[in-house]
């Protein structure tokens, strides 16, 4: 888990590790590190990644680009269990461009946070898409798909983070999921056919602006704490009710096609 292999050599003798320069095309192998102020680029799909329960397939603390590849896990040993997917750890680590396929948590974000997650496909989790430590925020996820997971599609306890401009579907919980969590902003997403509900917010002073909830198991939006700003967004066709919230939120220029009475 700790590895810093990275499959750079620069010309020197095979197996000797070196990350001379700030960038590289490379191609990690499973427990690698890449390093904070390192850049790497997959070359080719990776996987499948095993191990227990604590490890992880790749740990970021510096840029992972995916290169349109696959980072995926299986369970190879034969013991029922498979690692987390992509570590961030330390502050501002960043991955973008490519999927995540059946680990445990596909993303697991922590640190101290301020990291960066775009343009990321995770799919077939054991459990969460995307998972957001309580310890961890300030980060920023923007126009990745969480799609078919076996928890929630984004699941978020940590505070002050960015969720724009993405997909939640078909997860077999809730779509987005924050709770507990304090102080987030979730703008522009759309949430479908979750099993669960659309998006789901447990904790305080969250802003929820312009999301699209529709056709989830449960409800749309579900708003269970107070000061919450829930504004602008489309709440219809969903199985038990489009909204339910309490009243000590703000509630402006929603659509919703039914819900608590409260809410307007």
């Amino acid at each position: 888990m700790t590895s810093t292999r990275l499959g750079i050599t620069f010309g020197l003798a095979a197996g000797v590790v070196m990350a001379m320069a700030p960038a590289a095309r490379a191609q990690l192998a499973c427990g690698d590190t890449v390093p904070k102020g390192q850049t790497v680029t997959l070359t080719a799909d990776l996987g499948p990644c095993d191990g227990t329960s604590d490890d992880s397939a790749v740990i970021i603390e510096g840029t992972l680009d995916l290169g349109g590849h696959t980072v995926f896990c299986g369970d190879t040993s034969g013991d029922g269990v498979v690692p987390d997917g992509i570590y961030l750890r330390g502050s501002k680590a960043q991955v973008r461009n490519g999927t995540v396929r059946g680990c445990d948590d596909n993303v697991w974000v922590g640190g101290n946070g301020k990291h960066t997650i775009e343009g990321i496909t995770s799919t077939e989790a054991v459990e969460d898409g995307v998972y957001v430590a309580s310890t961890s925020p300030k980060n920023r996820f923007t126009g990745n798909t969480v799609v078919s997971n076996g928890d929630d599609g984004f699941e978020c306890r940590g505070a002050k983070n960015k969720i724009e401009g993405n997909t939640a579907n078909n997860n077999a919980e809730d779509g987005i999921d924050l709770p507990d969590a304090l102080k987030n902003k979730v703008t522009g997403n759309t949430a479908t056919g979750n099993l669960d509900d659309g998006i789901d917010v447990g904790g305080n002073k969250n802003k929820i602006l312009a999301n699209t909830s529709t056709a989830n198991g449960q409800y749309g939006i579900v708003v269970a704490d107070t000061k919450n700003k829930i504004i602008g967004n489309t709440s219809t066709g969903n199985i038990v009710a489009d909204i339910v919230g309490e009243c000590a939120n703000k509630y402006k220029d929603n659509t919703f096609g039914n819900g608590s009475s409260c809410v307007k």
